[in-house]
């Protein structure tokens, strides 16, 4: 269990931290392995739960300023914002 202690700080420390999105979805893997262990402890979980639901935050929040980023060219050659 101590292993998975100091597994579940690093996901909080890096929560406070300016994280890149693959760094984010390697954190939100190694939550749901947790969580799918079946000898966690409710609270554990729970604990879990909401360093994940913090994780995919960052994560949706990164992928809307990339979305926002992204250019289309029209017809007439000309870039325009998606």
């Amino acid at each position: 269990m101590a292993g998975k202690k100091s597994e579940n700080s690093s996901v909080k420390k890096t929560t406070k931290t300016t994280v890149t999105l693959e760094q984010a979805f390697t954190e939100l893997e190694l939550i749901v392995k947790q969580m799918e262990d079946t000898q966690m402890p409710l609270e554990e979980a729970f604990d879990s739960y909401q360093k994940g639901m913090e994780l995919l935050k960052i994560c949706n929040e990164q992928i809307d300023t990339v979305e926002k980023k992204v250019l289309v060219i029209d017809e007439s050659g000309n870039l325009n914002e998606f």
